[in-house]
């Protein structure tokens, strides 16, 4: 998977895939954004882009697998960069609702082998949210 907006590009364009001024802008400040965005983010990000494009843009980039939607609260949809590892870990903290990208994992395939000996269940890949407070949040005044 590309690590920033020159390789993502490249990748598109590899793949036959039309690259519009306005889905050039998107993935590059999606790229750009060194985190995960609500489409409302990065809408704000792009001047010139209308918020449909915005969404319909993500959403065929992440069918190509190039980004990634990640729901920490139901109805508060981020999108980010996929990456290579095929899963995610994030830290979303309840208080300042900031989303941050964690890059520890701590699930192995041992825990693979025993969903598919339990349940029948294939893993492919898989995304883990903690939810708590962020250092910020844990030193401010409540």
């Amino acid at each position: 998977m590309p690590n920033n907006a020159s390789e993502a590009l490249a990748l598109l364009s590899a793949r036959r895939q039309r690259l519009t001024r306005a889905r050039r802008a998107v993935v590059e400040a999606l790229f750009g954004a060194g985190g995960a965005m609500t489409v409302r983010e990065l809408h704000a990000r792009l001047n010139a882009v209308d918020l449909v494009t915005v969404y319909r843009t993500l959403g065929w980039l992440v069918k190509l697998g190039v980004a990634r939607e990640v729901t920490a609260v139901p109805g508060a949809e981020r999108f980010e960069p996929a990456n290579g590892s095929g899963h995610a870990h994030h830290l979303h903290c309840a208080c300042c609702g900031r989303l941050t990208t964690a890059p520890v994992c701590g699930v192995d395939g041992a825990v693979y082998a025993r969903i598919l000996c339990e349940y029948g269940f294939e893993v492919v890949d898989h995304t883990l949210t903690f939810h708590g407070r962020c250092a910020e949040c844990r030193v401010a005044p409540h």
